[in-house]
């Protein structure tokens, strides 16, 4: 592994997301999820009295409700479902750790990943996505993350990795078309699959069938929503 010049320190440098959405969140959806319940209240009465309105039963129901409780009712319930989605954000957050010896990736409460700092040639930030590649330019790590590229950049330039403005290997990607020849056909099989689960936003599901191809023998990419691929050095079995 090649490093910078400059000289590493020694304690870790841990890169988080900032602080107004690490804390934010914890505030403003909860709140927003308040002020959502109260229009609905408002608004239950006229849409449940539009004939083409979806959703009839649950508009007429809340517009049932005796007042002012069950404003109350629906706001609580509504701010009871922002604190849910800030709970499962904040265990969906990725922190990195960075020492010479090592990079550490943690989110929320799973088990950490471990990459030996000797095995780290190139880190870089792609869209909200961190890689680490190894010397021949296979993915140690491919993390989606929204912690600010110029807090990865900071930390891993502390300890002495090389870190790149793009992808050292964008010009070898090629964009994947349906039943591609040059692919094998589990690996279209997943790259079909993986397509709809993008178009469906399932980025969890999105996540494992990138996972599956890459112990198929191919790193994916996602730019415009399409889907690039290149064979993993000296791991592609077609």
């Amino acid at each position: 592994m090649t490093r910078n010049s400059a000289p590493a320190q020694q304690t870790a440098t841990v890169a988080v997301e900032p602080s107004y959405r690490r804390y934010g969140a914890w505030i403003g959806l909860p709140v927003a999820g308040g002020l959502l319940g109260c229009l609905v209240t408002l608004l239950a009465g006229w849409v449940a009295g539009l004939p083409w309105a979806p959703f009839q039963g649950p508009f007429e129901l809340v517009a049932s409700l005796p007042q002012p409780h069950g404003t109350l009712a629906v706001a609580g319930f509504g701010m009871v479902a922002g604190l849910g989605f800030a709970s499962y954000m904040a265990t969906d957050r990725l922190a990195v750790s960075v020492t010479a010896e090592g990079v550490e990736l943690r989110r929320g409460r799973r088990p950490a990943q471990t990459i030996d700092g000797t095995c780290v040639r190139t880190a870089f930030a792609g869209g909200a996505t961190l890689v680490l590649l190894d010397d021949d330019g296979d993915e140690l790590a491919h993390e989606a993350t929204a912690i600010p590229v110029h807090t990865l950049r900071e930390a891993f330039r502390a300890h002495g990795y090389r870190w790149s403005q793009g992808d050292p290997h964008a010009g070898e990607y090629r964009l994947w078309a349906e039943d591609d020849p040059d692919v094998g056909v589990r690996a279209n099989s997943l790259l079909r699959t993986r397509k709809h689960a993008l178009a469906k936003r399932h980025g969890a599901e999105a996540a494992q069938l990138r996972a599956e191809l890459a112990r198929a023998g191919y790193l994916v990419h996602d730019r415009k929503k399409q889907q690039y691929w290149r064979p993993r050095p000296n791991r592609a079995d077609g």
